[in-house]
Order: C-alpha cells, then structure tokens, then sequence
C-alpha cells in the first residue's frame, strides 16, 4: 500500500507561540512565496528611508509646496521608488548564490 503524497507547506510565525501553515502544489510554489515574503518584510523601512530622503530634500531647500502636482510626485514618487529599488537590492545582495566551481 502506497501512502498518498504530501504537499509542501510551510509553517510561518504569527504571533507569540502561534504558527500558520500554507500548502503548496509544487517545491517551486513554496520557494517563491518564500522569496516574496522574505523580500516584504523589507518594504517597510525602505519605504521610511525615502520619507527621510524628502525630509532631507525639504531641509535642503527644495519646497514644493506651492505646486500640488510635483510635490505629490516627489513626495510618494520618492518613497515609493526607495522602498522598491532598495528592497531589491538587499534581496539580491544577501541572497546572492555563489557560482559553483
């Protein structure tokens, strides 16, 4: 008798002594969920790098206030090109694999 087939899982830390378990249908399913969820935990204090590069740019002296459009621009545009662009970066340099000799 053949025993049926487990699917991958993976078990995630919620909370204090609490664990959620997600199923995949394939090991590559469950490596890129992995991947993403990794790369999420980053976009929080990039994304607040980029509103301390507006504070910089407002000390500065780059006041946008009197044009609603580029202060809007500037003032998401920054943060939100930051928080993609250096969560990016972090991923692939900490997760860099080293060519096999």
């Amino acid at each position: 008798m053949t025993k049926p087939k487990q699917k991958p899982a993976l078990d995630v830390k919620v909370g204090p002594g609490k664990y959620r378990r997600y199923e995949f249908d394939s090991e590559e399913d469950k490596a890129e969920w992995e991947k993403l969820y990794r790369k999420s935990k980053l976009f929080m204090p990039y994304f607040l790098v980029g509103v301390g590069i507006n504070f910089l740019l407002y000390f500065a002296g780059l006041d946008l206030s009197k044009n609603i459009m580029l202060g809007a621009l500037v003032g998401l545009g920054i943060p939100l090109a930051s928080m993609y662009l250096f969560s990016e970066l972090h991923f692939r340099l900490v997760n860099r694999q080293t060519p096999k000799r």
